[in-house]
């Protein structure tokens, strides 16, 4: 088969080898993988920008074991990518390549095919507002790897259109085509292996009778994935474990710091100190620490993660996966049948925390870390979900089977190239078709089109989002509002326990708001109503984080 897109290539989007690994990186050499294996060209084609970056390209091809010849472009090539029709991006930046096609000639000449990875970045966000203004064709897209990324997309360009209505008059706003395709993985690779289980097993001294729990990735309670839910409900959850069995929980992954190692280890000893911990650090190298697991946890809380590779790895290793119910793995995570997707909570308002990153105030880390703080996984569901995998050797076995099944027949390699292979045949029919380039009307309101509230932008990762509507009761084992508040207290001095201290209200706001709990149930609005205007708002969205850290529940939970 003819080559049909060619790579912008730079070792950056590829390189798994670098300290600091990341999704992108993973998912990026990942998909050149599976061009390799898969895709069937007579050629590999990259655009890079310096020589080096072309030696990169054929030695990483190489090392993938290529059997077809490596092909680069440089800068004063870049009309050559006529020759394949198609220009794959890393990442969402469509506009620039899109002005630069403009001014080659016709743009017409190929299609541009970006992917989304993080979109809670600034960059991230700029380049999809941007494309509403480029010069980009209907023959282009931005692939979407989630259902929930592909919406919050759409809510952007819905509140940056809006603004250009206003601005300029214009009537037709449109930008590429936003189709979802997962991110793959090599199931074979993966598959399950009884003699590494075995030999894995026998090193982190786990027994055969033993559940073992595996959450594999970054390690950041502000970027990642905040441990207490998964502290607290497998430690009580373990109580579910069969007779002479105990549950061993392996931390797989890599601390971004030693703020998060200690934050990590301080959690775990307050909140699960009877949970049995194996650590292994950096085994991205041996895919096989999989097969020691008997089921997997991945308890998302953070607009930073848009997929989740991880989980889908888990299922190709044929682990029944504990996820949250956000961003990608309300997509991967089939609930029931391959694992249970564990109820979130996204609360607000946020607007000044996305203004606090835009004028430069906040980090992106400290964005990203304030609006995980407001953010709840529920931790009933969560205990309930382990001591469901926990005590039931038939359903983790079932569920296994349909883990790996599932992973075969949707998220190998081999499915995921053949998805974008339909994709670039449709937009060279569009080219072909020789059609205008299009708009559409896009509506929505937001003060800042790029730079929009947090809690409204990432509305469908969650389950649901905090309303004043929505009833609370204090969590089981709180007598009164006087208990939550030492909670409170002792969860806001603990390391890790919030990421962003300086967002919480004061404790005596807290005893306010709480204290009609004290006679039973209320709603949110009730809680933050006698309270002074411009508190009111600050407490209101604390609320989510009172969920996160099992202060409160919902009335309707168990």
């Amino acid at each position: 088969m003819k080559a049909a897109a060619a790579l912008l290539y730079a070792p950056d989007g590829y390189d798994t080898s670098r300290p600091r690994l990341m999704g992108r990186h993973a998912a990026g050499a990942g998909f050149l993988g599976g061009l390799v294996r898969h895709a069937g060209f007579d050629r590999l084609v990259a655009l890079t920008r310096s020589a080096d970056d072309a030696a990169a390209f054929r030695a990483q091809l190489k090392d993938l074991g290529a059997t077809v010849p490596a092909e680069t472009l440089g800068d004063a090539d870049f009309h050559r990518l006529a020759e394949t029709g198609c220009l794959m991006l890393p990442g969402p930046d469509l506009s620039s390549f899109a002005w630069r096609r403009r001014r080659g000639g016709a743009a017409q000449a190929f299609s541009l095919v970006g992917i989304t990875h993080t979109i809670a970045s600034a960059a991230a966000m700029d380049s999809m507002a941007e494309m509403l203004v480029a010069p980009v064709q209907p023959w282009d897209a931005l692939v979407c790897t989630s259902s929930a990324v592909q919406a919050a997309v759409r809510r952007l360009w819905q509140a940056e259109g809006a603004w250009l209505a206003r601005r300029t008059g214009a009537t037709r706003i449109e930008g590429p085509a936003l189709p979802i395709i997962p991110l793959g993985v090599d199931a074979t690779a993966l598959a399950p292996d009884p003699a590494a289980r075995a030999e894995w097993r026998a090193r982190l001294g786990i027994r055969p009778q033993d559940i073992a729990v595996l959450h594999h990735g970054r390690l950041s309670f502000h970027a990642k994935a905040h441990p207490l839910p998964m502290f607290l409900g497998i430690a009580r959850a373990a109580a579910a474990a069969p007779a002479g069995a105990k549950v061993v929980l392996i931390l797989s992954g890599w601390f971004a710091d030693t703020v998060q190692r200690r934050a990590f280890s301080a959690m775990a000893k307050a909140l699960a100190p009877d949970l049995e911990i194996r650590l292994v650090e950096r085994p991205e190298t041996d895919t096989k620490l999989r097969s020691a697991a008997d089921l997997f946890t991945l308890l998302s809380d953070n607009i930073q993660e848009s997929y989740g590779l991880a989980p889908v790895e888990a299922l190709a290793a044929g682990l029944p996966v504990v996820g949250t119910d956000w961003d990608g793995l309300k997509d991967t995570v089939a609930h029931g049948v391959t694992g249970f997707r564990v109820p979130t909570l996204l609360a607000g308002p946020m607007g000044d925390l996305a203004a606090r990153h835009d004028i430069g105030l906040d980090s992106y880390d400290e964005f990203i870390g304030g609006v995980a703080q407001f953010t709840a996984v529920d931790v009933g569901a969560a205990e309930a979900a382990f001591a469901a995998l926990i005590g039931d050797a038939a359903l983790r076995a079932r569920m296994s089977a349909a883990a790996r099944a599932r992973a075969v027949a949707h998220y190998d390699w081999q499915k995921v190239i053949g998805q974008y292979q339909e994709l670039w045949a449709e937009l060279a029919r569009l080219r072909a078709d020789g059609r205008g380039e299009r708009a559409a009307r896009l509506r929505g309101e937001d003060p800042v089109p790029r730079r929009p509230d947090p809690s409204a932008l990432f509305a469908d990762y969650p389950t649901r989002r905090l309303t004043p509507e929505t009833r609370l009761r204090l969590a089981p084992g709180l007598a009164d509002a006087q208990a939550a508040v030492a909670r409170i207290t002792a969860m806001a001095g603990l390391s890790g326990g919030a990421a962003r201290r300086e967002l919480l209200p004061a404790a005596e706001l807290f005893q306010a708001a709480l204290a009609p709990l004290d006679a039973g149930p209320a709603t949110a609005g009730t809680l933050v109503a006698g309270l002074p205007p411009g508190q009111a708002w600050a407490v209101f969205r604390a609320l989510g984080w009172l969920l996160k850290i099992d202060v409160l529940r919902l009335e309707e939970e168990g």
